[in-house]
Order: structure tokens, then C-alpha cells, then sequence
């Protein structure tokens, strides 16, 4: 059944509604949701055998968008080329990060001084500690089903290429879905021009105490959120094509939220610790996140 019928009366969008909450509830709720969370649960069990490294939880957070995307793309009844274009995309984003985060995170060994911090109070009670990181795996969980709402809506919008069918809307949805492949290799150089970086500091060919302020990294203290940012507004945008898939929008707000009041905070906080008025002063002259 196609959900995105031209609302006209108001019986029309009242039907239109009632129809989509339904199926929200038919496909979100009683298959993605679950789906994210037992892939949490997967990655937790990874992480008891693959020796306790918390870096995992971010691998997982990507790779559970990628299992969100399959769900809503099993249950799409849009066109076949749409939903390939759709779930190519959301590959792509998902297995780019979550590749990068495996082998610069995961198997390198690297120690992710933000998790020592969150999990330092519960060191003495090892059981407490496993407690507290399988809640951070579930709560993730929940993060990404919010996160992951756009795609939802994504999978319902069957972009048209009849031109007696064609709209205005369709117009912001393909010049956002066009620029999604570009987000991405942005993010991912961003990732990768910090890590060159870290690297060379190991190496001793930077002094230990200098920033990254050169790249992307010169006009943003994080490029790599930006374009994760952009992104996922884009896939919000390209799902939009009436009133209520403007719902799409509340992925990539919740998104901004968990950045900017927990993700950015801890790292920032972290940074000042290490470097203090240096730190400030880039601050200072260094945009939080539009890169410009």
C-alpha cells in the first residue's frame, strides 16, 4: 500500500495519518526498533570476547543505521531503483564509518579517554561496570532508532521521474540525495586528515602539544560532525513530500542534540584538560562546526 497519497481533504490527511502511524508502528516500532537492539546486543557480545574495548559501541552505532535501512528497505514498496539508490547510500555512510572506527579504533588498540571517563566511577565493581556499558550499547540503540527516522520516511518517498507527476519537492529531494555521496567523502576526509595527524605526533615529526589546525580542521574544531550533520539532513530533506514526513527532520535535530550537548562537550572538555589556553585561544578563533 502507497502511503504518500496527495493529501487533499481533510478526511484525506486524517486517513493519511491514521494509515502511516499504523504502519510506523507495524514497521519501526515492531521490527527496526528490536532489529537495533539485538544488533546492540550482538556487539556487546563481541566486545566481552574481543576483550572489553569500548570503541566497539561506536562501530556499532553505524552499523545499526545500516540494519534500520534494511528493515525500512524489506518493507518498502517504492520502486526497485529508488529503494537501491536509498540503501546504496546508507551503505555507504554506514560501512565507511563504522570500516574507519574498526580499523583506527577497534583493531588498532587505541583507548578512548571519553569512555574512562564515563566508566572511571564503576572500575571497582567490575559487575557494575558490565551493567553500565551494556546500558550504553541499549541506550545507543534508542539513539539510533531516533536518528535513523529519516530513513523511515525515505523509504516511503517513491521519487518520480513523470513529469505529470513531477513537484516541487521532488526537486529538494534529489539535490539532497545528490549531495549525500559528497557529505560523506567530506566526513571521511576529515577523519582521515586527523589521523594523519595523530599519527605524525606519534612519530614525533609534530610537537605533541600542537592542534590540528590545518585541512578541514583549520576552519572547523569538527568538520567530521559537520558533514555527518549534512548528511543525514540530506536524507531528512530527500524523504520529505508532505506535511507529516516533515517528521523526517526530527533524525538529524536529535542528532545536533547528542552532539552538542554530549558528544562535543566531552571531547572539548578533554581537549582543554590536555591543553588549556592553547586549546582556548583555537576556540576562539576556530568555528564549532560550519567549515567556511
Amino acid at each position: 500500500m502507497n502511503y504518500l497519497i496527495c493529501l487533499g481533504s481533510s478526511k484525506q490527511q486524517q486517513n493519511h495519518i491514521k494509515n502511516l502511524m499504523i504502519h510506523f508502528v507495524e514497521v519501526a516500532l515492531i521490527w527496526a526498533l528490536p532489529a537495533i537492539l539485538i544488533n546492540k546486543l550482538i556487539f556487546y557480545m563481541i566486545y566481552k570476547i574481543g576483550g572489553n574495548h569500548e570503541c566497539i559501541v561506536d562501530v556499532a552505532y553505524s552499523i545499526s543505521h545500516l540494519v534500520a535501512g534494511m528493515v525500512y528497505f524489506i518493507f518498502s514498496t517504492i520502486s526497485t531503483p529508488g529503494k537501491i539508490i536509498n540503501i546504496l547510500l546508507v551503505a555507504f555512510w554506514s560501512l565507511r564509518l563504522g570500516g574507519f572506527l574498526c580499523v583506527t579504533r577497534v583493531l588498532a588498540g587505541f583507548k578512548d579517554e571519553r569512555y574512562d571517563n564515563i566508566f572511571r566511577e564503576y572500575n571497582a565493581d567490575k559487575f557494575k561496570k558490565e551493567v553500565m556499558v551494556l546500558v550504553q550499547f541499549m541506550f545507543q540503540g534508542l539513539i539510533v532508532f531516533v536518528t535513523s527516522i529519516p530513513l523511515y520516511f525515505l523509504f516511503l518517498n517513491d521519487l518520480t521521474w513523470k513529469p505529470e507527476d513531477f513537484n516541487g519537492l521532488n526537486v529538494m529531494n534529489y539535490i539532497a540525495l545528490s549531495i549525500i555521496p559528497f557529505s560523506i567523502c567530506l566526513e571521511a576526509t576529515a577523519d582521515i586528515q586527523l589521523e594523519k595527524f595523530k599519527k605524525q605526533k606519534q612519530q614525533g615529526l609534530i610537537p605533541r602539544e600542537d592542534l590540528m589546525e590545518t585541512g578541514l580542521w583549520r576552519r572547523s574544531r569538527h568538520p567530521n560532525l559537520f558533514f555527518d550533520l549534512v548528511t543525514w539532513f540530506c536524507f531528512a530533506l530527500a524523504a520529505i513530500n508532505d506535511a507529516i514526513s516533515l517528521c523526517a527532520l526530527i533524525g538529524p535535530i536529535a542528532l545536533f542534540c547528542v552532539m552538542e550537548f554530549l558528544t562535543t562537550p566531552l571531547t572539548e572538555a578533554h581537549m582543554k584538560k590536555k591543553r588549556a589556553d592553547t586549546y582556548a585561544q583555537y576556540v576562539a578563533r576556530t568555528n564549532k562546526y560550519l567549515v567556511m
